[in-house]
């Protein structure tokens, strides 16, 4: 998102993310006018470090268990998402 909005000529954009990310967009984007539409922060996103990833994929210690068919759409949204870079 970061780098499509630095690529957009469009001198403001709706962004609809978590607040967080918002921030790092606005933050490398001051010369272009953004309209958020969050007014609270995720408490769960500001709770995850690299270091507790890193641990997580090293010690393979979480099991989330997701629909079959929920994961398949999910799927498909994040291909869309790499597709358009």
């Amino acid at each position: 998102m970061i780098k499509y909005v630095a690529k957009t000529f469009a001198p403001r954009y709706l962004l609809l993310t978590e607040c967080a990310m918002g921030d790092n967009i606005a933050a490398a984007n001051p010369d272009k006018e953004m309209l958020r539409l969050c007014s609270v922060r995720c408490p769960h996103m500001n709770q995850i470090t690299l270091e507790d990833t890193l641990k997580s994929l090293q010690e393979n210690q979480y099991v989330i268990d997701v629909p079959e068919d929920i994961r398949v759409r999910a799927a498909r949204a994040v291909e869309r998402m790499i597709a358009i870079g």
